[in-house]
């Protein structure tokens, strides 16, 4: 790592969005997904094409809540986002709205700026254009789970064949983008940490049970309900797997190989 890159460790990212380098951007987005596909690369190409809108200037890409993202999906769109960006969960400028729309908001905290870029209704014609096998194999190897290692390798070929095709299409054919004015979330806040009695596991002080018998118990221990993100969205969970088994305290001797009993 060369000191450019200790400074600026997104240099090369910013500097690829700057001269619309899609290409460029959806290797890197690989990196994160795991594969190519269509839908990374529209995640790709709406970053790309609303953050050139955004700022002519310096694009302050540094994960420290400037810069917002709101991402209105839970799929491979996200994930081209998030890489573009730098927009993620993990540095609190990412929000995640639940619409089930191929739509991102990208936000400028210092001067209101926004724009809102999303994926045109019609862009499966373009998919079904570029790689006509894509959605057939779609439905069969991922709706379905059904299928050949033959069929899935093809699927793959096809979904990278799709995504590169994607990166030559003209932002303006497959994306819409216009002005707004987003309700932008309060910057994070840092709060305190506690340890919860049962599992002995540090957590956030706005995460424990505040009153009652539960009292200072993580949400895992009380039983109590609380939300994830998962494949269908927001959603509600439980997990009773730690109600009445109390961890034993951090300090406590493990076994040989380490691993809690």
């Amino acid at each position: 790592m060369n000191r450019a890159q200790r400074h600026k460790p997104r240099a090369d990212i910013i500097a690829a969005v700057r001269n619309k380098d899609t290409k460029f951007c959806l290797l890197r987005t690989a990196e994160l997904h795991g594969h190519y596909c269509p839908g990374s690369a529209l995640g790709v190409m709406a970053s790309v094409f609303g953050l050139n809108l955004l700022s002519e200037g310096d694009i302050p890409s540094d994960g420290l809540e400037n810069l917002m993202a709101i991402v209105e999906v839970n799929a491979c769109f996200a994930d081209g986002v998030q890489v573009v960006s730098g927009c993620t969960l993990g540095n609190n400028a990412l929000v995640y709205r639940d619409l089930g729309k191929h739509a991102v908001t990208f936000a400028l905290r210092d001067n209101g700026k926004a724009v809102r870029v999303r994926v045109r209704a019609d862009f499966r014609s373009c998919i079904d254009r570029l790689a006509p096998q894509f959605y057939p194999l779609l439905d069969k190897v991922i709706r379905n789970r059904v299928g050949s290692q033959a069929d899935r390798d093809l699927f793959k070929e096809q979904a990278r064949e799709a995504a590169f095709a994607l990166m030559n299409v003209a932002f303006e054919d497959i994306l819409i983008a216009k002005t707004t004015h987003p309700g932008l979330p309060d910057y994070a806040p840092i709060v305190d940490s506690a340890v919860c009695p049962n599992c002995h596991e540090q957590v956030m002080a706005t995460k424990v049970v505040p009153e009652g018998e539960h009292m200072g118990l993580c949400l895992v221990c009380a039983g109590r309900t609380y939300s994830q993100v998962e494949g269908s969205g927001i959603v509600s969970a439980t997990d009773n797997s730690s109600v009445t088994k109390p961890n034993a305290p951090d300090n406590a001797k493990p076994n040989g190989d380490g691993v809690e009993s």
